[in-house]
């Protein structure tokens, strides 16, 4: 994959965004807000990259000016069924250094634009934790429609997540 924006690109993950990837998931509030995976242990770290980089949905987000990789963004299958093979959820995180600047927005444009072009998704859906409003108004600002909210259980916990669902169709 390699999506080139003005300002950001899609690519696959590399061995040397290790020291970025640790970032993200070294902060606990990307799991709590993104459901990102969290870890404190680099080699724990170094295994969810290389889960990463061998998914075909997961990519890097980098600035093209260095390349530097700066957030996650996946563009998951939401089942194997033929009416769900037009379909996609996409998720994302952009490193906290790099929010409020625009880049998610790109980001997700150029993914958006990638999966109904090349693609030929029929639509788009994207979950938010309920408390989580900056990638809500993102994707209202993309004319994602807010659809339901439904709570989730998580496994083993038993605590309950309040989560948003958003719509995009071509």
């Amino acid at each position: 994959m390699n999506l080139i924006g003005k300002r950001v690109k899609i690519r696959n993950f590399e061995p040397s965004d290790l020291g970025q990837f640790l970032e993200l998931v070294q902060d606990k509030n990307n799991h709590k807000l993104a459901g990102l995976e969290y870890t404190e242990d680099v080699d724990f770290g170094r295994d969810l990259l290389d889960m990463y980089q061998r998914r075909d949905s997961a990519y890097a987000v980098s600035l093209v000016e260095n390349d530097k990789m700066i957030g996650i963004i996946e563009l998951n299958k939401r089942g194997e069924s033929a009416e769900l093979l037009p379909t996609r959820e996409i998720g994302f995180v952009i490193d906290k250094k790099f929010r409020n600047q625009g880049y998610a927005k790109e980001a997700v444009n150029l993914l958006l634009e990638y999966g109904f072009s090349k693609l030929q998704l029929t639509e788009v859906w994207a979950s938010t934790e309920k408390d989580n409003l900056a990638p809500q108004k993102l994707l209202e600002a993309l004319a994602f429609k807010y659809m339901y909210e439904v709570n989730q259980t998580l496994p083993y916990t038993g605590q309950s997540n309040p989560v948003k669902y958003y719509l995009l169709k071509k």
